[in-house]
């Protein structure tokens, strides 16, 4: 055998039995830590409270990609807009092209492969997101900016139930406030109760470091705090905490300050 041809069988191979090293060629460079724990997690329930240009569309493709590979298989990326749900569409279409997976039907939400495995983008106001059955990924993307009732409950109340009894849901957004189901899956969060939660701040990212202080500079301390923090502050946009504004209207005199 040629040594190239060598070569190409033995970064194949590694491939097949490796997952980090699937998802680095996937994405197109190292995964961080997080991305890698997101990818390999065995958990029914994740959920990823994460920070801007973290790499959070990347890892959910990747996702994605690696059950396009089980035959048969659908996938399910939902978002709040239809915009964001042809933004992981399309991710997920770029790193299709670094496997051997053919596509046999491709629109600009729907893409289906040769061995029967299909996935499906759609906004959360689409009439057709229920009624898929044996759902086997569930990507619930910028989760906490879903409407409807209790802060989205309403519609991922009706979409879980089409997962298979194996599948995962992944939900992963930046935080916008606390009132939304998204802040209740940590603000709530109990031990045991099998949801791997996952926080990635931007600054503690080192390849963002550079992104992250022009970041700084540009967004209020309140955005920043939010996006690339990623806290859950009162309302997703108040600057003083909750707290503090209930020590600002007590009858008690206390030093307010805003939490920077």
């Amino acid at each position: 055998m040629p040594f190239d041809a060598l070569h190409d069988w033995c970064v194949g191979l590694e491939r097949d039995l490796d997952p980090v090293a699937r998802l680095s060629h996937w994405i197109g460079h190292a995964p961080d830590p997080w991305q890698v724990e997101a990818f390999t997690t065995q958990a029914s329930e994740i959920a990823l409270r994460v920070g801007r240009q973290a790499g959070k569309t990347s890892v959910l493709a990747a996702r994605a990609v690696e059950e396009l590979h089980v035959p048969d298989s659908l996938t399910i990326c939902v978002a709040p807009a239809e915009r964001q749900a042809k933004i992981i569409a399309r991710e997920i279409g770029q790193q299709l092209r670094r496997t051997d997976l053919v596509i046999t039907r491709s629109t600009l939400t729907e893409l289906e492969m040769s061995n029967g495995a299909r996935v499906v983008a759609l906004p959360s106001t689409s009439d057709t997101i229920r009624g898929y059955p044996s759902v086997s990924l569930l990507i619930i993307d910028e989760c906490a900016f879903l409407q409807g009732e209790n802060g989205g409950e309403d519609l991922i109340s009706g979409v879980l139930p089409m997962l298979t009894k194996d599948g995962q849901v992944f939900f992963s957004s930046t935080p916008a406030g606390k009132n939304n189901y998204f802040a209740r899956l940590f603000l709530d969060a109990k031990p045991g109760d099998g949801i791997h939660r996952i926080v990635v701040r931007g600054t503690d990212i080192p390849r963002l470091a550079e992104k992250v202080e022009r970041m700084r500079r540009t967004l209020s301390a309140t955005k920043f705090r939010q996006e690339i923090e990623v806290e859950m502050l009162a309302d997703g946009q108040a600057y003083f905490d909750l707290s503090i504004i209930e020590q600002a209207t007590s009858t008690t005199e206390v030093a307010i300050c805003p939490k920077l």
